[in-house]
């Protein structure tokens, strides 16, 4: 399965958002380039709201938004920086809300490919001083060369 990623799908987003503006912004970003279709994003935020995909994470929290492979005509990642962290739901406690500095939102064409994709993102967060430097970064062309060989 390739995935489409490159820098254009890198947003830092230096404002204070609020989730469903950041998670739009990105799904904005896929639907631009023709990855997802006009379903995608409310099927996120549908997803979003009853498992919720906050990932606790020694120090810096992740979250990991994906719909229905329905939603999504080609396979593609677009990759968040929070500059100003927001509250996600925790995947494995949703009553819990944690402070969110990454957002990897994938659109997947195939039914399993989200176990291999998800294996590549614990691979980049289990990485802290990657992710230090990712959450850092100011430039998404950064962003991108710090994470492109984690994720493709």
């Amino acid at each position: 399965m390739e995935t489409n990623f490159n820098e254009t799908q890198v947003l830092v987003i230096e404002d204070t958002l609020a989730k469903e503006e950041v998670l739009e912004k990105m799904a904005n970003v896929l639907k631009e380039k023709g990855f997802v279709k006009d379903s995608y994003l409310s099927a996120i935020l549908e997803r979003e709201k009853i498992y919720p995909t906050g990932l606790e994470n020694e120090s810096i929290h992740v979250a990991i938004p994906h719909c229905d492979i329905a939603n999504v005509n080609h396979a593609a990642l677009c990759v968040g920086v929070l500059k100003q962290p927001i509250k996600f739901a925790k995947m494995d406690d949703p009553d819990t809300n944690i402070d969110v500095s990454l957002i990897i939102m994938m659109a997947l064409t195939e039914p399993h490919g989200h176990i291999e994709m998800l294996q590549k993102i614990i691979a980049l967060i289990q990485d802290q001083e990657l992710l230090e430097k990712v959450i850092t970064a100011t430039e998404p062309s950064v962003v991108y060369d710090l994470t492109k060989d984690k994720l493709l």
